[in-house]
């Protein structure tokens, strides 16, 4: 149980449940614009002695939370599991992509964000020194979700860090005990007060974060949310993240080797049950081969283990609550209400738990929920089609445009359909797994939302760039007043030396220009 006894007795709470057998783990309080004020308040005042670190000092302060989670890793994957409900291995896994998060940028952060000279050519506009330079935005507010809770929490809290801003996470209603265990992980590693809080709560909670006084919203869950925070972003003219989900397809080529791509496909499917932004939701396989591929499918599906994440062998754990337990079984009656075929699964478990079968289902056509909708859950429907550009036609027919996923053996030819698809990741015979990587960044087109997280690109999400032009010739520049009879004449030199249609122009422009520079 989470010590809430240091909380005053009137504060509304959370309670956070394990999926796998639907018993209380811990309460939260639920942290009401009161407290998210404060919290504002709070990195408001530690922003400015945390930029002034400078990179190394954020860096020494990074990497010992990154040790502290290191040497955490066995009972964080053991709470992560049960609160989310994902096999302890998969968790593990997890908080080793938060210490690479962690590591990456605290390294790194420096180099992306030093000043970068720049070279102006024109010789009249010409400084002594010029160049961009990158300062933080100032307090960022991370708002994220329950599937991956620490690595995407940590994937835009380490960036945000590293550029100098402080930062407000408020973790998903169904997964409060990580951010909370995390909370505790930074103060035992010596963050200073108000660098990171966090603030558990329900969406009454974001919301109100999103309108306080912050300078940045990282946000992580649906488009409906996810458009809402956009519309409050923009009436404050602040800048924004967001990573709405999507629909991905896998695109299966006539040349694609069987066994190879049926393991990828289903892992990539059915990772973390399916609940994945990047998880597998549409396989569009060439005719050629989509009968020995499905039955390969099949065949992995049947074996796979689903139960507790805390059971040593388990594969597939349980669904995150029952409203997406019932959204999953909603959308495979609608699809088999419409001629849908299940092949395996199709069913929800009994006992206790938000245990939902694995499924494959063939037969299945465009206007069927589980091929428009996000169903977040692990189902695979599998269409068979008849050639490349049917199967990039389909594939591009969505609103969103997360990630997609390209299976063949000509690598070439595999790489020329990637670039293709309308996706933000496009992977070739691999996928989901570079989520973990924080060198690549990652991020949507359309639906799927704005910005990037990772790599160098997703740590510029956290800054503002700034010019900075330095005359340090001492020496009045033409332009100034006053100005003087040749003048017109000067700049019409300018023009042709600049950019005169000939080399006989240019050095007639250039002959004028001198012929009537200022006498000062």
């Amino acid at each position: 149980m989470i010590d809430t006894t240091k909380q005053p007795a009137a504060v509304r709470r959370l309670v956070s449940y394990n999926p796998a057998t639907e018993e209380p783990l811990g309460e939260v309080p639920l942290a009401g614009p009161d407290e998210v004020a404060r919290a504002v308040e709070a990195a408001h005042r530690a922003q400015p002695a945390w930029q002034a670190l400078g990179f190394e000092g954020r860096a020494r302060h990074l990497l010992r939370l990154r040790d502290a989670l290191r040497d955490d890793a066995e009972a964080f994957s053991e709470l992560l599991s049960q609160e989310n409900g994902k096999p302890v291995p998969e968790a593990m896994g997890e908080v080793f992509s938060a210490c690479e998060f962690l590591a990456y940028y605290a390294r790194n952060a420096a180099r992306f964000l030093k000043d970068q000279p720049i070279q102006v050519w024109n010789p009249i506009l010409r400084n002594r020194k010029t160049y961009t330079t990158f300062v933080p935005k100032g307090v960022v507010g991370v708002i994220s979700p329950w599937n991956y809770p620490l690595l995407l929490s940590m994937a835009s809290i380490s960036g945000a860090l590293a550029a100098g801003n402080t930062v407000i996470h408020k973790p998903s209603e169904w997964t409060p005990l990580v951010a909370v265990h995390l909370d505790r992980l930074a103060k035992q590693a010596g963050l200073p007060e108000g660098v990171l809080s966090v603030l558990t709560g329900d969406g009454s909670t974001g919301a109100a974060l999103v309108d306080a006084p912050i300078q940045h919203v990282c946000f992580t869950g649906s488009v409906a949310t996810g458009k809402k925070v956009a519309g409050r972003c923009a009436d404050k003219l602040i800048t924004v993240t967001l990573e709405l989900g999507g629909k991905d397809p896998a695109l299966v080529l006539a040349d694609a080797e069987i066994d190879f791509t049926a393991h990828g496909v289903v892992w990539g499917a059915l990772s973390n049950t399916g609940q994945a932004c990047a998880s597998v939701e549409r396989l569009y396989v060439d005719s050629a081969i989509a009968a020995p591929l499905t039955e390969r499918i099949v065949e992995l599906v049947k074996a796979l283990k689903v139960g507790n994440g805390q059971e040593t062998g388990t594969e597939v754990g349980p669904l995150i609550n029952s409203s997406q337990l019932a959204k999953v079984e909603a959308q495979v009656a609608d699809a088999v209400a419409k001629g849908a075929q299940v092949l395996v699964g199709g069913h929800r478990l009994d006992g206790k738990g938000y245990f939902y079968a694995p499924t494959v289902l063939t037969n299945v056509t465009d206007d069927m929920l589980l091929m428009r909708e996000e169903t977040f859950g692990p189902v695979l429907p599998i269409l068979a089609v008849e050639g490349l550009e049917e199967m990039v036609a389909r594939a591009n027919h969505s609103s969103f445009g997360l990630n997609a996923t390209v299976w063949g053996r000509d690598l070439a030819a595999a790489e020329q359909v990637a670039k293709r698809l309308e996706a933000g990741t496009v992977w070739v015979n691999t996928g989901l797994e570079s989520f973990g990587n924080p060198v690549t960044q990652h991020g949507g087109l359309k639906d799927s939302g704005l910005g990037r997280v990772g790599g160098p690109i997703g740590l510029m999400e956290f800054v503002d760039d700034k010019l900075i032009d330095i005359n340090r010739s001492g020496r009045y520049k033409v332009l100034w007043y006053p100005t003087w009879p040749g003048f017109k004449a000067f700049m019409a030199g300018s023009m042709q030396a600049m950019h005169g249609a000939t080399l006989g122009k240019r050095l007639q422009g250039a002959l004028q220009l001198l012929r009537n520079r200022p006498r000062r």
